[in-house]
């Protein structure tokens, strides 16, 4: 779908924001929201409680995930929530939160940066992910570039987030200069009959959080070269364990490549969603989304940052997404709240998708790469 006119503004994340300049433009965003059709109904699920928290924590965690009896897995992707201490500034995205698992159920949850954004964000960390695990739902976490810029540095709060119960993150083994930043993680899915061995992939990346590059307009940091090498690493060992033959893949992370501008610019290229802010990308192609290409695995790449974008492109046979901004009052945004969901299919290469808002209702379902590249009604978006 293609950007409505007249809202391509980008309204640039700012903690000085005053309080009454603040409220005066979530006033516009949502009657821009309104306009868009996308405003809802208030959300009626209850936010965690240390009587659910308690009771939720009774049960072990299943940490090796794998496809259910049906074959199927999902997952929900949660996204730039900045959740503070300050009263009513994240309560309603505790709710939508809440909600949005109710509806779904997955088996995985994937949160995409700017979880937490205030000091001391330990009892933060715990409050959002603890919605996952009272559900006994895995999670993992890839950081953003406000995840650290307050009273805890990154290599802190990693240590917080390695702590949380049903976290599938893991220690970080290399030094930074051996591998940059923390969240980059490869996480398998099982096949369903028990076997243990794998069928499907994340690779997680830390897109890292601010450059020091002098004389650029954008400080959007960018994924390193020791990362790239580290993921070809991985994925080369991967496909010779499964006999030459890549391992269907998603990679998840927080800013987004320079290719989705270049994706979604493409007039002769189906795009599905919304883009009302230009993609906030780093002022370096590194050439993360050339190794996808060449190694083949990689069949979607997902992110957040931009809040007011959700849609999905499709460029050289990997589709290049957005999640749905699921955050609070204290930052901006313009369309309706909510969730990415996405279904996998054991034995599959394609994958089905969609966004989940806090109204209930889902939009957009399709399946990737199908909905690109058939005219075929059955891979039309629903509804």
């Amino acid at each position: 779908m293609d950007t409505p006119t007249g809202i391509q503004k980008h309204r640039k994340y700012s903690q000085t924001m005053n309080k009454e300049s603040r409220r005066s433009f979530l006033r516009n965003s949502a009657l821009a929201a309104g306009a868009l059709g996308l405003v809802g109904t208030k959300v009626s699920a209850m936010s965690l409680s240390p009587e659910k928290m308690k009771k939720g924590m009774t049960s072990p965690i299943e940490k090796k995930l794998s496809f259910n009896q049906e074959g199927k897995f999902k997952i929900v992707q949660f996204t730039d929530i900045h959740a503070v201490y300050q009263a009513g500034e994240t309560n309603h995205s505790y709710d939508i939160m809440n909600k949005i698992l109710d509806i779904e159920k997955p088996d995985f949850v994937m949160y995409t940066g700017d979880i937490v954004t205030d000091n001391n964000p330990a009892a933060l960390w715990e409050k959002v992910t603890g919605l996952a695990a009272e559900r006994n739902i895995p999670f993992a976490v890839v950081f953003g570039n406000h995840d650290s810029e307050r009273d805890t540095p990154r290599d802190k709060v990693y240590e917080i987030v390695i702590g949380l119960k049903g976290c599938l993150n893991m220690p970080k083994k290399e030094s930074v200069d051996e591998l940059f930043g923390y969240t980059n993680q490869v996480i398998p899915v099982c096949k369903s009959d028990g076997s243990g061995e794998k069928a499907f992939i994340f690779y997680l990346f830390d897109s890292n959080a601010l450059s020091d590059l002098p004389n650029v307009k954008r400080r959007e940091d960018w994924i390193r070269s020791n990362q790239i090498e580290w993921y070809i690493k991985n994925s080369k060992q991967l496909t010779k364990e499964n006999n030459g033959v890549p391992y269907p893949a998603l990679a998840f992370f927080h800013i987004p490549l320079i290719e989705f501008y270049t994706a979604f610019s493409n007039e002769n290229q189906r795009k599905v969603g919304w883009r009302i802010e230009r993609e906030c990308c780093p002022p370096v192609n590194s050439g993360l989304f050339t190794a996808f290409t060449e190694c083949e695995d990689v069949k979607g790449v997902f992110v957040g940052h931009d809040h007011d974008n959700d849609y999905v492109a499709y460029m050289q046979g990997i589709a290049l997404g957005y999640g749905r901004f699921s955050g609070g009052n204290n930052t901006y945004h313009t369309l309706c709240r909510g969730a990415r969901v996405f279904e996998l299919t054991e034995g599959e290469q394609t994958f089905e998708t969609w966004t989940r808002f806090e109204t209930g209702r889902f939009l957009n379902r399709i399946t990737v790469p199908h909905s690109f590249t058939s005219d075929a009604p059955q891979y039309r978006p629903k509804p």
